[in-house]
């Protein structure tokens, strides 16, 4: 039934005084916010899923100018809150998904928060949600399924009622992307503990890499390709991300139909507002995880060798320039760390905590374009720099990498690079928590 923050999906046909169909279209809404007309939601208030009304809003209403009638068909009605999990590897797309839904969930006034996820304790994509103004949380120095109980512990600070904005209505969590299995390891635990909520999980696969990975002609090693591989397999819904940026399209899309075929596949460019909603459509769609997906059968010993190929760096800077380019000297340096020849999982960075770059192993970009004459880059003496890179080499190798490029930026550029922290490791094997099989 229809209440007070009721997650109502609905169909509606607008029509003007004359008859003239407007408007015929689905969309999702609060019950209780401003998204759409308060004399129509106070219409529809206590109406239950499959029933239908006819509202009527006369000329001078609400700033009408005609009379218009709708015809509204209630789909469904939501009442527990939505947690999606995302899972795919490095720097397929999910930070830049989940922040484009989250604008879009927004502006219909939905509540949403967000639950990022990383081997490291310093998080590009959780100051990045922080200056967006997102409720957010981050589990850190260790995915998910090794750390349940933190990601218990976030999803409990994000959901208590007491909260000034109250819960969220959609939770996404991000897992770090070199984890798999977890729909056993984190799912299924959820749902023994919230037995009310409708958990998904969307796998994200990079358009550009993805062919690459399946075919097997591909610079990462055979245990990373692996992790990949059964990331693929444990999916409910697979978005095949920048679609746009990839090569055929027409091939990709013949090679997931013939090596997932049972799957619900999506073709994204996340910054498209109405791929965003197939996928939010999509996700509302589908039935409880429970009954539709089955536990990953997975080699742990050859899933942990997958892990310990990446080296892990995080490192935070100050750039000071007496010639005003400290900005500039950021993004220099961080592309000359992505033009290393070991394969790049992910190399993201935020400068001045606004400004967020992502590189891959393809050489794309989720957030700005390369070329500095096109990015948000200003004269400033100093700057902040956050980099979070996980390339597949040793951490002595990628320390070495890290040095030798803030050294030829400071030479190349006359200014003074300072490290406040800075950490390099490679991932411990994989220990869940809890395994539900």
């Amino acid at each position: 039934m229809i209440g007070k923050d009721s997650i109502v999906t609905l169909n509606y046909t607008m029509k003007n005084g004359r008859g003239e169909v407007l408007e015929d279209r689905r969309t999702t809404y609060r019950q209780g916010s401003s998204a759409i007309s308060p004399l129509l939601q106070a219409q529809l208030e206590g109406l239950e899923s499959g029933q239908t009304k006819r509202v009527i809003l006369r000329k001078g209403q609400e700033n009408a100018d005609d009379d218009f009638t709708f015809d509204i068909v209630i789909e469904s009605i939501r009442q527990a809150m939505q947690i999606h999990l995302l899972s795919g590897f490095l720097g397929s797309g999910k930070t830049t998904a989940i922040e484009q839904a989250c604008r879009f969930l927004s502006k219909t006034g939905i509540p949403v928060a967000v639950i990022s996820n990383d081997q490291g304790d310093k998080l590009v994509d959780g100051a990045f949600f922080e200056h967006l103004g997102i409720p957010a949380r981050q589990v850190t120095n260790g995915c998910f399924c090794c750390n349940y109980n933190d990601l218990d512990r976030c999803i409990g600070s994000l959901t208590r009622h007491d909260r000034p904005a109250g819960p969220p209505a959609i939770l996404f969590a991000e897992s770090v992307g070199s984890c798999t299995d977890l729909v056993a390891t984190v799912l299924r635990p959820l749902l023994e503990q919230y037995p009310g909520w409708h958990p998904t999980v969307t796998v994200f696969a990079d358009a550009n890499l993805l062919s690459e990975i399946i075919d097997g002609h591909t610079d990462f090693d055979p245990s990373v390709r692996y992790i990949y591989l059964k990331q693929l397999e444990e999916a409910q819904v697979v978005v095949v991300s920048k679609i746009d940026q990839g090569g055929d399209e027409k091939v990709i899309r013949d090679l997931m139909t013939e090596y997932y075929p049972d799957k619900t596949i999506l073709y994204q460019n996340s910054f498209d507002s109405d791929h965003i909603l197939r996928w939010l459509q999509t996700l509302e769609q589908l039935s409880p995880l429970s009954s539709t997906l089955p536990s990953l059968n997975i080699d742990y010993d050859l899933y942990g060798a997958g892990e310990a190929q990446l080296a892990w760096l995080d490192q935070q800077l100050v750039i000071e320039s007496p010639t005003l380019n400290a900005q500039s000297a950021a993004l220099t340096l961080v592309t000359r760390l992505s033009k290393t020849s070991h394969p790049i999982g992910h190399l993201k960075c935020l400068i001045d905590g606004a400004t967020k770059i992502s590189f891959t192993s393809t050489g794309t970009t989720d957030q700005i374009p390369i070329d500095p004459s096109h990015t948000p880059i200003h004269p400033a003496p100093s700057a902040s720099l956050l980099i979070n890179a996980r390339i597949q080499t040793t951490p002595a190798l990628l320390t070495e990498l890290m040095a030798d490029a803030i050294q030829s930026t400071e030479k190349d550029l006359n200014c003074t690079i300072r490290t406040l922290t800075a950490s390099c490791f490679q991932p411990c094997h994989p220990r869940p928590t809890h395994r539900i099989p």
